[in-house]
């Protein structure tokens, strides 16, 4: 069995040096990656009725971009009457919080009598009331441009970024199999090589579509699971939590968290009780790790034939170089790495590392 190399671990060193320096590059380039695989088959599709694959390329942009547009419509209403009761919500929570740290009155009379017998036993003098700690002066408040210009910047880079993945997705859809060929063209002139590369170039596009297709049972099965227990809670916008918790889902471990934190917050401003509250975060917290983290983990390694241990790890190294973005694309890439392994004699042992 062959080892890995010196020279192979300088480059694995150089690769993820490249990786996180390059994020604002490589994150877009695999997001759109990602997503050009899962709407390809589509594009496939109506390529047969309109015969030019550029015209079903952007038909099925267009229709995404148009999808949205709608959702975003038909959900603002919602949106807007959720995003009001934020500031209630703020103060529901400051308000709970502080009667719960607020010491009980009778157990803190006993204590402050008994200091009271005790020092006057001393000095004769009862103890000195306790005095209020110095408030910290107030910070100079950020100037109202600065709010402005850091939020506009913080919107255009989005824009930018939403505006480029769209792109690239378009050209990646329109162009079909051209880089295939290019690369079964650059892989070698003899026959042998060329096969070669299309058997691994298959099994990284069977891979990634089986993901795909995993994590829309999953982030599906995770929507509708929210939506019928927060309905069953009596929370309100519960359709519209059951979407968001299933577009979140797509991001592992930490979008199920933010649903929990967030309908927390808000059965906590609309039931004004903490077990209600609980009751509510629990529900979501259980969908997410029966529907999700486990089905969606096991059916994720079943079907990329990677262990669930190296899936996790995986996760765990892409969240520190790409942060939420890395979470998503994890897996995916894994699966590509894992291929290649495969098919490489080098690379053998790591594939049969991240393998079950």
């Amino acid at each position: 069995m062959h080892g890995i190399r010196p020279a192979s671990l300088v480059a694995i060193a150089a690769v993820v040096f490249l990786l996180k320096t390059g994020a604002e590059f490589f994150v877009p380039l695999f997001l759109s990656l990602l997503i050009s695989y899962a709407l390809s088959p589509v594009v496939e599709f109506l390529t047969r009725i309109v015969r030019l694959r550029v015209i079903a390329a952007a038909i099925v942009v267009l229709a995404i971009v148009a999808g949205a547009g709608v959702a975003a419509w038909a959900w603002s209403d919602d949106v807007a009457a959720i995003w009001q009761k934020v500031p209630v919500a703020a103060r529901t929570v400051s308000r709970n919080v502080q009667q719960m740290v607020k010491p009980a009155g009778p157990i803190s009379e006993v204590k402050k009598a008994a200091a009271d017998i005790e020092s006057a036993a001393a000095t004769g003098k009862p103890a000195p009331a306790p005095q209020a700690a110095p408030r910290p002066e107030a910070s100079q408040p950020a100037s109202i441009w600065q709010l402005a210009w850091t939020g506009w910047k913080g919107v255009t880079l989005a824009a930018t970024q939403v505006t480029v993945v769209l792109f690239l997705v378009f050209f990646m859809l329109a162009s079909g199999n051209l880089f295939k060929k290019k690369l079964v063209l650059l892989s070698g002139e003899r026959l042998a090589q060329r096969k070669f590369t299309v058997q691994v170039i298959d099994e990284i596009d069977q891979q990634v579509r089986r993901y795909l297709l995993v994590m829309l049972v999953a982030n599906t099965l995770v929507g509708l699971g929210t939506w019928g227990v927060f309905a069953l809670n009596g929370l309100e916008y519960a359709g519209l939590w059951g979407l968001v918790a299933g577009v979140l889902h797509t991001i592992p471990y930490f979008g199920p968290a933010l649903i929990a934190i967030g309908s927390f917050v808000v059965a906590l401003v609309q039931f004004g009780e903490w077990q209600r509250a609980l009751a509510v975060a629990a529900s979501s917290i259980a969908v997410a790790t029966v529907v999700g983290t486990l089905f969606a983990t096991w059916l994720a390694s079943r079907e990329t034939r990677m262990n669930t241990t190296a899936s996790f790890i995986g996760l765990l190294f892409f969240g520190w170089i790409w942060g939420l973005w890395g979470l998503l694309l994890g897996i995916p890439i894994l699966a590509i790495v894992k291929t290649v392994c495969d098919h490489n004699e080098d690379w053998k042992p790591v594939g049969e590392l991240l393998g079950r």
